[in-house]
């Protein structure tokens, strides 16, 4: 028997709990949590993930173990602190899920020798090397959900314009996918930032083809150098600027963390569940230092030397759709 650490890392993302039901369901190995992230290691009691404790709760958006934030694991006394007290434990490995800032610690902890695996959890789909990350499809879902409204009352109410800021961290995957899916008329994303004044005249170009837009607007969306994490409301700043320009009011709503947790939709469930499997297979064949991650539509393990060095780029094919149809600014 393998007994094994696991932890939930910087934000939720709906679908997490099925990877820990099939790691907890293995006949091979004794799995531990511990709540809130990598602190928790050090100041929370491990708890029990037997299969009795998992039973009928997989597709619960209520985590088995709480995440948290932390930055412990990027000074060497705290990394010696989670080595020593997971070493004291008598655990043969940590499972971190996580973002890019829990995976960069995850290849810490491991270079230093705690055995450690990485699964990509994040709503922003932003991880390096995995083209997908657990959650990013519910969040997806549940944006689809209020862009119906949107375009349902935009045929209602005629001659407005409508402005949605998401989340997404430095990454506009959420803003793009879901203006492209959604029907919406442009994006504003980081990858593509640019200034308000060109913002404007994109609008009221569009503005002459249409009677009412509906703009999707990344958190990070433009002059991102001034962007810090868990910032909202760059889009009211935005929609300042198009009314000024165009004399139009803009109906404003961040959607925030809405999106992140709830029931996890079919894509993520099973990516996470599958993902679970993998991790399970790894860990009781001594294979540690690896992601476990998504790749070309298929479950796989990326080695921690070969994850690339930058941050995951938008969706090529939909990049190239956003730009046909002109719903970025490039």
């Amino acid at each position: 028997m393998k007994k094994v650490a696991l932890i939930t890392s910087g934000g939720d993302g709906a679908g997490i709990n099925s990877t820990i039901y099939m790691l907890a369901n293995h006949q091979q190995i004794n799995l531990y949590g511990f709540h809130g992230g990598y602190n928790g290691i050090l100041s929370n009691d491990p708890i029990h993930l037997t299969p009795q404790f998992v039973d009928n709760k997989s597709l619960d958006g209520i985590h088995y173990i709480q995440t948290g934030r932390s930055n412990l694991p990027y000074t060497q006394e705290g990394r010696e602190r989670l080595h020593r007290k997971l070493k004291t434990e008598g655990f043969d490995c940590l499972v971190v899920c996580g973002g890019n800032g829990s995976q960069k610690a995850a290849q810490l902890l491991h270079q230093e020798g705690t055995n450690t695996i990485f699964v990509p959890m994040t709503v922003d789909n932003d991880v390096i090397s995995s083209d997908y990350s657990i959650g990013f499809d519910t969040a997806l879902n549940k944006l689809m959900d209020l862009l119906y409204g949107l375009h349902d009352t935009a045929v209602n109410m005629p001659g407005r314009i409508f402005m949605v800021e998401v989340l997404g961290g430095n990454a506009g995957n959420l803003a793009l996918e879901s203006t492209i899916a959604g029907a919406g008329d442009l994006a504003i994303v980081p990858e593509y930032a640019t200034q308000k004044d060109v913002i404007v005249k994109n609008v009221q170009k569009k503005l002459k083809q249409k009677q009412s837009l509906i703009i999707v607007c990344s958190e990070s969306a433009y002059e991102d150098n001034n962007y810090q994490s868990g910032n909202q409301g760059v889009s009211f700043e935005i929609a300042a600027a198009i009314e000024k320009g165009t004399g139009i009011r803009v109906r404003k709503s961040i959607v925030g963390f809405y999106i992140r947790a709830g029931r996890p939709s079919f894509k993520d469930a099973s990516i996470a569940a599958k993902i679970g499997a993998k991790v399970a297979y790894y860990v009781t064949n001594n294979q540690f230092g690896v992601m476990v991650g998504v790749q070309n539509d298929h479950i796989q393990a990326i080695s921690f030397q070969e994850i690339r060095k930058q941050l995951n780029r938008l969706h090529p094919q939909t990049v190239e759709v956003a730009k046909q149809y002109n719903k970025i600014i490039h």
